[in-house]
Protein backbone atom coordinates (compact mmCIF):
# COMPACT_ATOMS: atom_id res chain seq x y z
CA UNK A 1 0.00 0.00 0.00
CA UNK A 2 1.38 3.37 -1.05
CA UNK A 3 1.70 5.63 2.00
CA UNK A 4 0.60 8.50 -0.23
CA UNK A 5 -2.86 7.01 -0.09
CA UNK A 6 -2.98 8.04 3.56
CA UNK A 7 -3.35 4.56 5.07
CA UNK A 8 -0.46 2.31 6.00
CA UNK A 9 -0.06 -1.34 5.00
CA UNK A 10 -0.51 -2.74 8.50
CA UNK A 11 -3.70 -0.77 9.13
CA UNK A 12 -5.25 -2.04 5.89
CA UNK A 13 -4.32 -5.63 6.72
CA UNK A 14 -5.82 -5.29 10.21
CA UNK A 15 -9.08 -4.08 8.70
CA UNK A 16 -9.10 -7.01 6.28
CA UNK A 17 -8.41 -9.51 9.05
CA UNK A 18 -11.21 -8.19 11.26
CA UNK A 19 -13.69 -8.18 8.38
CA UNK A 20 -12.79 -11.74 7.36
CA UNK A 21 -13.43 -12.83 10.95
CA UNK A 22 -16.79 -11.08 10.93
CA UNK A 23 -17.73 -13.10 7.84
CA UNK A 24 -16.85 -16.34 9.64
CA UNK A 25 -13.35 -16.92 8.23
CA UNK A 26 -11.44 -16.80 11.52
CA UNK A 27 -9.02 -19.54 10.47
CA UNK A 28 -8.17 -17.69 7.27
CA UNK A 29 -7.66 -14.49 9.26
CA UNK A 30 -5.24 -16.24 11.59
CA UNK A 31 -3.27 -17.67 8.68
CA UNK A 32 -2.99 -14.25 7.02
CA UNK A 33 -1.99 -12.62 10.33
CA UNK A 34 0.77 -15.18 10.79
CA UNK A 35 1.97 -14.84 7.18
CA UNK A 36 2.01 -11.03 7.14
CA UNK A 37 3.30 -10.75 10.73
CA UNK A 38 0.66 -8.12 11.46
CA UNK A 39 -0.65 -8.66 15.03
CA UNK A 40 -4.39 -8.43 15.46
CA UNK A 41 -5.91 -5.56 17.38
CA UNK A 42 -9.43 -5.32 18.77
CA UNK A 43 -10.69 -2.80 16.20
CA UNK A 44 -14.37 -3.14 15.33
CA UNK A 45 -14.77 -6.15 13.09
CA UNK A 46 -17.16 -4.24 10.83
CA UNK A 47 -14.94 -1.21 10.30
CA UNK A 48 -13.82 -2.16 6.78
CA UNK A 49 -17.38 -2.72 5.60
CA UNK A 50 -18.39 0.63 7.10
CA UNK A 51 -15.54 2.40 5.29
CA UNK A 52 -16.38 0.70 2.00
CA UNK A 53 -20.02 1.69 2.35
CA UNK A 54 -19.10 5.31 3.06
CA UNK A 55 -16.69 5.34 0.12
CA UNK A 56 -19.27 3.98 -2.30
CA UNK A 57 -21.88 6.45 -1.12
CA UNK A 58 -19.45 9.31 -1.54
CA UNK A 59 -18.37 8.10 -4.98
CA UNK A 60 -21.91 7.72 -6.23
CA UNK A 61 -23.12 10.81 -4.35
CA UNK A 62 -26.24 8.91 -3.39
CA UNK A 63 -27.71 8.73 0.14
CA UNK A 64 -29.07 5.46 1.54
CA UNK A 65 -32.47 4.44 0.10
CA UNK A 66 -35.24 6.56 1.59
CA UNK A 67 -37.30 3.44 2.28
CA UNK A 68 -34.59 2.10 4.56
CA UNK A 69 -34.33 5.41 6.45
CA UNK A 70 -38.12 5.59 6.82
CA UNK A 71 -38.31 2.00 8.03
CA UNK A 72 -35.71 2.65 10.73
CA UNK A 73 -37.39 5.88 11.84
CA UNK A 74 -40.73 4.08 12.18
CA UNK A 75 -39.18 1.31 14.27
CA UNK A 76 -39.51 -1.28 11.52
CA UNK A 77 -37.31 -4.35 11.39
CA UNK A 78 -34.07 -4.00 9.47
CA UNK A 79 -32.53 -6.89 7.56
CA UNK A 80 -30.13 -7.58 10.43
CA UNK A 81 -33.02 -7.57 12.92
CA UNK A 82 -34.86 -10.15 10.84
CA UNK A 83 -31.78 -12.36 10.76
CA UNK A 84 -31.35 -12.03 14.52
CA UNK A 85 -34.96 -13.04 15.19
CA UNK A 86 -34.82 -16.10 12.95
CA UNK A 87 -34.98 -19.43 14.79
CA UNK A 88 -34.31 -20.03 18.46
CA UNK A 89 -36.76 -20.21 21.34
CA UNK A 90 -40.16 -18.54 20.93
CA UNK A 91 -42.78 -19.27 23.58
CA UNK A 92 -45.45 -17.79 21.31
CA UNK A 93 -44.90 -20.52 18.73
CA UNK A 94 -46.23 -24.06 19.10
CA UNK A 95 -43.51 -26.67 19.20
CA UNK A 96 -43.04 -30.35 19.95
CA UNK A 97 -41.18 -31.37 23.09
CA UNK A 98 -37.51 -31.67 22.26
CA UNK A 99 -35.72 -34.99 22.39
CA UNK A 100 -32.58 -34.81 24.51
CA UNK A 101 -29.54 -35.94 22.51
CA UNK A 102 -27.37 -38.75 23.82
CA UNK A 103 -24.19 -36.96 24.79
CA UNK A 104 -20.84 -38.72 24.98
CA UNK A 105 -17.50 -37.44 26.22
CA UNK A 106 -15.19 -36.89 23.27
CA UNK A 107 -12.22 -35.30 24.99
CA UNK A 108 -10.76 -34.48 28.39
CA UNK A 109 -7.79 -32.36 29.44
CA UNK A 110 -6.55 -31.35 32.85
CA UNK A 111 -5.42 -28.16 34.58
CA UNK A 112 -3.32 -28.10 37.75
CA UNK A 113 -6.15 -26.68 39.84
CA UNK A 114 -9.96 -26.65 39.81
CA UNK A 115 -11.26 -25.94 36.31
CA UNK A 116 -13.39 -22.85 36.81
CA UNK A 117 -14.69 -21.43 33.54
CA UNK A 118 -14.96 -21.96 29.78
CA UNK A 119 -16.30 -20.28 26.65
CA UNK A 120 -16.70 -21.05 22.95
CA UNK A 121 -15.69 -18.64 20.21
CA UNK A 122 -18.51 -17.07 18.25
CA UNK A 123 -18.14 -19.58 15.39
CA UNK A 124 -17.77 -22.54 17.75
CA UNK A 125 -14.32 -23.42 16.42
CA UNK A 126 -12.35 -22.69 19.60
CA UNK A 127 -12.80 -23.14 23.34
CA UNK A 128 -10.99 -21.28 26.11
CA UNK A 129 -10.83 -22.71 29.63
CA UNK A 130 -9.60 -21.20 32.88
CA UNK A 131 -8.48 -22.62 36.19
CA UNK A 132 -7.74 -21.87 39.82
CA UNK A 133 -4.09 -22.42 38.87
CA UNK A 134 -4.28 -19.04 37.00
CA UNK A 135 -3.71 -20.63 33.59
CA UNK A 136 -5.77 -20.57 30.40
CA UNK A 137 -5.99 -23.23 27.71
CA UNK A 138 -7.02 -22.70 24.09
CA UNK A 139 -8.61 -25.74 22.42
CA UNK A 140 -9.30 -26.23 18.71
CA UNK A 141 -12.66 -27.98 18.36
CA UNK A 142 -11.87 -29.57 15.00
CA UNK A 143 -9.05 -31.53 16.64
CA UNK A 144 -11.38 -32.62 19.45
CA UNK A 145 -13.61 -34.32 16.90
CA UNK A 146 -10.83 -36.60 15.75
CA UNK A 147 -11.04 -40.11 17.22
CA UNK A 148 -7.38 -39.92 18.23
CA UNK A 149 -7.75 -36.64 20.12
CA UNK A 150 -6.73 -38.21 23.41
CA UNK A 151 -3.61 -39.90 22.04
CA UNK A 152 -2.55 -37.68 19.14
CA UNK A 153 0.93 -36.43 18.45
CA UNK A 154 1.80 -33.19 20.19
CA UNK A 155 1.34 -31.14 17.00
CA UNK A 156 -2.16 -32.62 16.61
CA UNK A 157 -3.31 -32.20 20.21
CA UNK A 158 -6.54 -30.23 20.71
CA UNK A 159 -4.87 -27.87 23.24
CA UNK A 160 -3.01 -25.49 20.94
CA UNK A 161 -1.98 -22.80 23.43
CA UNK A 162 -1.53 -22.38 27.18
CA UNK A 163 -1.56 -18.79 28.43
CA UNK A 164 -0.20 -17.32 31.66
CA UNK A 165 -0.44 -13.76 32.93
CA UNK A 166 -2.81 -13.83 35.90
CA UNK A 167 -1.77 -14.22 39.51
CA UNK A 168 -4.95 -15.79 40.89
CA UNK A 169 -7.95 -17.92 39.92
CA UNK A 170 -9.43 -17.33 36.47
CA UNK A 171 -13.11 -16.47 36.90
CA UNK A 172 -14.29 -15.67 33.38
CA UNK A 173 -13.31 -15.87 29.72
CA UNK A 174 -14.77 -14.35 26.55
CA UNK A 175 -13.77 -14.31 22.89
CA UNK A 176 -13.71 -11.04 20.99
CA UNK A 177 -16.26 -11.19 18.12
CA UNK A 178 -13.41 -11.25 15.61
CA UNK A 179 -12.24 -14.58 17.07
CA UNK A 180 -8.63 -13.46 17.31
CA UNK A 181 -8.54 -11.98 20.80
CA UNK A 182 -9.32 -13.73 24.09
CA UNK A 183 -10.27 -11.83 27.24
CA UNK A 184 -9.98 -13.28 30.73
CA UNK A 185 -10.79 -11.97 34.18
CA UNK A 186 -9.53 -13.17 37.53
CA UNK A 187 -9.56 -12.84 41.27
CA UNK A 188 -6.31 -10.86 40.96
CA UNK A 189 -8.51 -7.83 40.10
CA UNK A 190 -7.45 -7.73 36.46
CA UNK A 191 -8.76 -8.32 32.95
CA UNK A 192 -6.28 -9.46 30.31
CA UNK A 193 -6.50 -9.46 26.50
CA UNK A 194 -4.48 -12.06 24.58
CA UNK A 195 -3.70 -12.10 20.85
CA UNK A 196 -4.46 -15.72 19.98
CA UNK A 197 -3.60 -15.22 16.30
CA UNK A 198 0.10 -14.98 17.19
CA UNK A 199 2.01 -18.21 16.79
CA UNK A 200 3.84 -17.75 20.07
CA UNK A 201 3.55 -15.74 23.26
CA UNK A 202 1.83 -16.53 26.54
CA UNK A 203 1.27 -13.03 27.93
CA UNK A 204 -1.46 -10.45 27.39
CA UNK A 205 -1.00 -7.40 25.16
CA UNK A 206 -3.51 -5.28 27.10
CA UNK A 207 -4.95 -5.29 30.62
CA UNK A 208 -7.43 -3.46 32.84
CA UNK A 209 -7.43 -3.45 36.62
CA UNK A 210 -9.71 -2.31 39.43
CA UNK A 211 -10.12 -2.49 43.20
CA UNK A 212 -12.15 -5.68 43.32
CA UNK A 213 -12.03 -9.25 42.01
CA UNK A 214 -13.72 -9.70 38.64
CA UNK A 215 -16.21 -12.55 38.20
CA UNK A 216 -17.63 -12.11 34.71
CA UNK A 217 -16.90 -10.37 31.39
CA UNK A 218 -18.80 -10.01 28.10
CA UNK A 219 -17.91 -8.31 24.81
CA UNK A 220 -20.22 -5.91 23.00
CA UNK A 221 -21.08 -7.48 19.59
CA UNK A 222 -18.86 -4.87 17.91
CA UNK A 223 -15.94 -5.76 20.15
CA UNK A 224 -15.40 -2.12 21.07
CA UNK A 225 -16.53 -2.47 24.70
CA UNK A 226 -16.20 -5.04 27.45
CA UNK A 227 -18.74 -5.29 30.28
CA UNK A 228 -17.41 -6.57 33.61
CA UNK A 229 -18.72 -7.42 37.07
CA UNK A 230 -17.53 -8.97 40.30
CA UNK A 231 -17.19 -8.31 44.01
CA UNK A 232 -18.75 -4.87 43.65
CA UNK A 233 -22.33 -3.60 43.26
CA UNK A 234 -21.45 -1.88 39.99
CA UNK A 235 -21.34 -3.03 36.38
CA UNK A 236 -18.36 -1.54 34.59
CA UNK A 237 -17.89 -0.90 30.90
CA UNK A 238 -14.38 -0.70 29.43
CA UNK A 239 -13.47 0.82 26.10
CA UNK A 240 -11.23 -1.75 24.47
CA UNK A 241 -9.55 0.92 22.36
CA UNK A 242 -8.81 3.49 25.05
CA UNK A 243 -8.99 1.48 28.27
CA UNK A 244 -11.33 4.04 29.80
CA UNK A 245 -13.82 2.67 32.34
CA UNK A 246 -17.45 3.72 32.74
CA UNK A 247 -19.87 2.86 35.55
CA UNK A 248 -23.35 1.80 34.50
CA UNK A 249 -25.85 4.08 36.17
CA UNK A 250 -23.12 6.64 36.71
CA UNK A 251 -21.82 4.82 39.77
CA UNK A 252 -24.59 6.23 42.00
CA UNK A 253 -26.06 2.79 42.72
CA UNK A 254 -27.30 2.27 46.27
CA UNK A 255 -27.00 -1.49 45.94
CA UNK A 256 -24.76 -3.39 48.31
CA UNK A 257 -25.04 -6.63 46.34
CA UNK A 258 -22.26 -8.11 44.26
CA UNK A 259 -22.80 -8.88 40.57
CA UNK A 260 -22.15 -12.50 39.64
CA UNK A 261 -22.56 -12.29 35.88
CA UNK A 262 -23.11 -9.91 32.98
CA UNK A 263 -24.27 -10.62 29.42
CA UNK A 264 -24.84 -8.59 26.26
CA UNK A 265 -27.91 -8.98 24.07
CA UNK A 266 -27.05 -9.92 20.49
CA UNK A 267 -27.92 -6.42 19.27
CA UNK A 268 -25.70 -4.78 21.90
CA UNK A 269 -28.60 -2.56 22.98
CA UNK A 270 -28.97 -4.16 26.42
CA UNK A 271 -26.76 -5.58 29.14
CA UNK A 272 -28.17 -7.97 31.73
CA UNK A 273 -26.68 -8.45 35.20
CA UNK A 274 -27.37 -11.03 37.91
CA UNK A 275 -26.88 -9.87 41.52
CA UNK A 276 -26.62 -11.44 44.95
CA UNK A 277 -29.73 -9.50 46.03
CA UNK A 278 -31.76 -11.74 43.72
CA UNK A 279 -32.33 -9.13 41.05
CA UNK A 280 -31.76 -9.34 37.33
CA UNK A 281 -31.20 -5.85 35.95
CA UNK A 282 -31.41 -4.75 32.33
CA UNK A 283 -29.19 -1.83 31.37
CA UNK A 284 -29.35 0.45 28.36
CA UNK A 285 -26.05 -0.34 26.63
CA UNK A 286 -25.67 3.22 25.32
CA UNK A 287 -27.10 5.47 28.03
CA UNK A 288 -25.85 3.23 30.86
CA UNK A 289 -29.14 3.48 32.76
CA UNK A 290 -31.06 0.65 34.40
CA UNK A 291 -34.25 0.23 32.37
CA UNK A 292 -35.76 -2.73 34.23
CA UNK A 293 -35.25 -4.59 37.52
CA UNK A 294 -36.66 -8.10 37.88
CA UNK A 295 -36.85 -9.72 41.30
CA UNK A 296 -36.04 -13.06 39.79
CA UNK A 297 -35.37 -15.61 42.53
CA UNK A 298 -37.57 -14.93 45.55
CA UNK A 299 -34.90 -13.07 47.47
CA UNK A 300 -32.20 -15.66 46.86
CA UNK A 301 -29.09 -14.69 44.91
CA UNK A 302 -29.25 -14.53 41.14
CA UNK A 303 -26.07 -16.23 39.95
CA UNK A 304 -26.30 -16.35 36.17
CA UNK A 305 -27.90 -14.57 33.24
CA UNK A 306 -27.91 -14.94 29.45
CA UNK A 307 -30.00 -13.64 26.55
CA UNK A 308 -31.77 -15.76 23.95
CA UNK A 309 -30.37 -15.36 20.46
CA UNK A 310 -33.24 -13.08 19.41
CA UNK A 311 -32.86 -10.90 22.50
CA UNK A 312 -36.55 -11.40 23.25
CA UNK A 313 -35.90 -13.41 26.41
CA UNK A 314 -33.39 -13.45 29.24
CA UNK A 315 -32.57 -16.64 31.16
CA UNK A 316 -31.69 -16.31 34.84
CA UNK A 317 -30.25 -18.80 37.34
CA UNK A 318 -30.57 -18.53 41.12
CA UNK A 319 -29.90 -20.12 44.47
CA UNK A 320 -33.60 -20.92 44.85
CA UNK A 321 -32.60 -23.85 42.59
CA UNK A 322 -34.66 -22.52 39.71
CA UNK A 323 -33.84 -21.37 36.22
CA UNK A 324 -36.33 -18.83 34.88
CA UNK A 325 -37.09 -17.34 31.49
CA UNK A 326 -38.25 -13.72 31.33
CA UNK A 327 -39.76 -11.59 28.60
CA UNK A 328 -37.36 -8.69 28.12
CA UNK A 329 -40.00 -6.26 26.87
CA UNK A 330 -42.42 -6.68 29.77
CA UNK A 331 -40.36 -8.30 32.53
CA UNK A 332 -42.98 -11.07 32.68
CA UNK A 333 -42.06 -14.56 33.82
CA UNK A 334 -42.74 -16.93 30.95
CA UNK A 335 -41.18 -20.22 32.08
CA UNK A 336 -39.63 -21.89 35.15
CA UNK A 337 -37.24 -24.83 34.94
CA UNK A 338 -37.19 -26.73 38.24
CA UNK A 339 -35.82 -30.04 39.47
CA UNK A 340 -32.08 -29.37 39.74
CA UNK A 341 -30.16 -28.41 42.89
CA UNK A 342 -28.13 -25.21 42.54
CA UNK A 343 -25.81 -24.06 45.31
CA UNK A 344 -22.76 -22.43 43.64
CA UNK A 345 -22.38 -18.63 43.70
CA UNK A 346 -21.66 -18.72 39.96
CA UNK A 347 -24.24 -21.34 38.92
CA UNK A 348 -25.45 -20.53 35.44
CA UNK A 349 -27.75 -22.13 32.90
CA UNK A 350 -27.23 -22.05 29.13
CA UNK A 351 -29.22 -22.66 25.97
CA UNK A 352 -28.23 -25.46 23.61
CA UNK A 353 -27.00 -24.38 20.17
CA UNK A 354 -30.54 -24.35 18.72
CA UNK A 355 -32.19 -23.15 21.96
CA UNK A 356 -34.33 -26.29 22.12
CA UNK A 357 -32.79 -27.18 25.49
CA UNK A 358 -31.94 -25.35 28.72
CA UNK A 359 -28.99 -26.93 30.53
CA UNK A 360 -27.48 -26.40 33.98
CA UNK A 361 -25.08 -28.33 36.26
CA UNK A 362 -27.07 -30.13 38.97
CA UNK A 363 -24.99 -29.90 42.16
CA UNK A 364 -26.67 -32.84 43.85
CA UNK A 365 -26.36 -35.25 40.91
CA UNK A 366 -22.96 -34.02 39.63
CA UNK A 367 -24.53 -34.07 36.17
CA UNK A 368 -26.09 -31.68 33.67
CA UNK A 369 -29.87 -31.30 33.85
CA UNK A 370 -31.59 -30.80 30.49
CA UNK A 371 -35.06 -29.27 30.06
CA UNK A 372 -37.18 -28.76 26.99
CA UNK A 373 -36.96 -24.99 26.58
CA UNK A 374 -40.52 -24.60 25.30
CA UNK A 375 -42.45 -26.76 27.79
CA UNK A 376 -39.99 -26.72 30.76
CA UNK A 377 -40.21 -30.53 30.97
CA UNK A 378 -37.12 -32.02 32.63
CA UNK A 379 -35.94 -34.49 30.00
CA UNK A 380 -32.79 -36.09 31.35
CA UNK A 381 -29.49 -35.69 33.16
CA UNK A 382 -26.32 -36.21 31.18
CA UNK A 383 -22.54 -35.88 31.54
CA UNK A 384 -22.21 -37.51 34.93
CA UNK A 385 -19.10 -36.54 36.94
CA UNK A 386 -17.52 -38.00 40.05
CA UNK A 387 -16.97 -34.51 41.49
CA UNK A 388 -18.94 -31.22 41.32
CA UNK A 389 -19.31 -29.42 37.99
CA UNK A 390 -18.20 -25.80 38.28
CA UNK A 391 -19.17 -24.48 34.84
CA UNK A 392 -20.93 -25.30 31.58
CA UNK A 393 -20.49 -23.67 28.17
CA UNK A 394 -22.61 -24.67 25.17
CA UNK A 395 -21.38 -24.65 21.59
CA UNK A 396 -23.14 -21.99 19.48
CA UNK A 397 -22.88 -24.16 16.36
CA UNK A 398 -23.36 -27.85 17.20
CA UNK A 399 -25.03 -30.10 19.83
CA UNK A 400 -22.03 -30.04 22.14
CA UNK A 401 -20.93 -28.46 25.40
CA UNK A 402 -17.95 -28.13 27.72
CA UNK A 403 -17.92 -28.79 31.46
CA UNK A 404 -15.42 -27.79 34.14
CA UNK A 405 -15.02 -29.62 37.42
CA UNK A 406 -13.33 -29.55 40.80
CA UNK A 407 -11.39 -32.64 39.65
CA UNK A 408 -9.27 -30.14 37.63
CA UNK A 409 -10.55 -31.49 34.30
CA UNK A 410 -12.45 -29.90 31.42
CA UNK A 411 -14.53 -32.25 29.26
CA UNK A 412 -15.99 -31.88 25.78
CA UNK A 413 -19.36 -33.60 25.29
CA UNK A 414 -20.88 -34.16 21.86
CA UNK A 415 -24.09 -35.74 20.60
CA UNK A 416 -23.92 -38.80 18.36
Amino acid sequence: MDDAAGVGRDEVIRLILCQLSAYGFANLSQAIAAHTKVPMTTDSNSRLAELVQLGLQSEQQQPPPQSQVQNQQEGGATESDTELDAGGIDLGRASRVAEAPQYHMWYKTKHKGTATTAAFSRDGEYIATGSADASLKLIEVDRVRRPSAGSARREDKPVIRTLYHHEAEITGVAFHPNGLVLASCAADRSIKLFDISAAYGKHAFQSFSDNYAFRSIAFHPSGDYLAASGDSPDVRLYSVRTGKAYLMGGGDSEMSATVAQVAYAGSGALIASASSDGAVRLWDGVAGTCVRTIQAHEGRAATGVTFSRSGKYVLSTGLDSCVRLWDVGSGRLVQTYAGAHLDAPNAQAVFSHDESLVMVPDARANAVACWDAQSSALLTRVAEHSQPITWIAASPATPAFMTCSTDECVRFWGAQ
